[in-house]
């Protein structure tokens, strides 16, 4: 565990519990004509759940950068990874970033490792708006149990499942703050987490009188 931990987290600075951008809460209005919407998140967050949700409720494209990669190679992701490695999968999941971010106007669900690239971070940051979907190992680990397609996942280490998720927490989490816009809290309904994502770009107006759900959010 400590060896692959470690060869992943010296991608950034060792010493920093956290970074963020300057006036990375300062940005300018969205608009989809202008932007895209990325969702970032651990596997099993419910990225690509939320993301078609909220580009019906915009009427716009979903694009899920996992399924870029599966098209473009032709064989699934445990393919990938069992036959070519997981640095070869990574340089097609940033080549899969780089086609969906060319046009705007997109909600775009993103594999968990998008955020170890910088080079993805920074195609996000110029190109969208992003949403972390923040959700504890418990409820990650439930769903991961109950989904018919988690033995089709390739492992992220030699570790155990509940091993693996906190392993993968700490090493990403500094990265999914750093890269958000905004964050959303992925034990929420997913009719919530689209009103949450509406109401963070300025699409909806919040309903104060919901108590829970303003406690909720911050």
């Amino acid at each position: 565990m400590t060896d692959f931990i470690k060869t992943k987290v010296e991608i950034e600075d060792e010493t920093a519990s956290m970074t963020f951008r300057p006036g990375q809460f300062k940005r300018e209005a969205f608009s989809l004509d202008s932007k895209n919407i990325y969702l970032l998140g651990m596997r099993a967050s419910g990225k690509t759940t939320v993301g078609k949700a909220l580009a019906e409720a915009l009427n716009c494209a979903f694009v899920d950068t996992d399924a870029l990669v599966v098209t473009e190679a032709g064989q699934d992701i445990d393919a990938i990874v069992a036959g070519q490695g997981w640095d070869a999968f990574r340089s097609l999941e940033e080549a899969a970033l780089s086609r969906a971010a060319e046009l705007p106007g997109k909600v775009i669900s993103t594999g968990g490792g998008i955020v170890l690239s910088p080079a993805n971070r920074d195609l996000m940051y110029r190109t969208g708006v992003s949403f972390y979907l923040a959700a504890d190992a418990g409820l990650l680990i439930a769903r991961m149990l109950r989904d018919p397609n988690a033995a089709q996942r390739p492992a992220l280490t030699p570790l155990a499942l509940h091993d693996e998720v906190a392993a993968i927490m700490s090493e990403r989490e500094a990265l999914y703050m750093a890269s958000m816009d905004h964050m959303l809290q992925a034990h929420r309904s997913v009719d919530e987490l689209v009103d949450d994502a509406l109401v963070a770009l300025g699409l909806k107006e919040w309903d104060y009188s919901e108590k829970e759900r303003v406690l909720d959010r911050y």
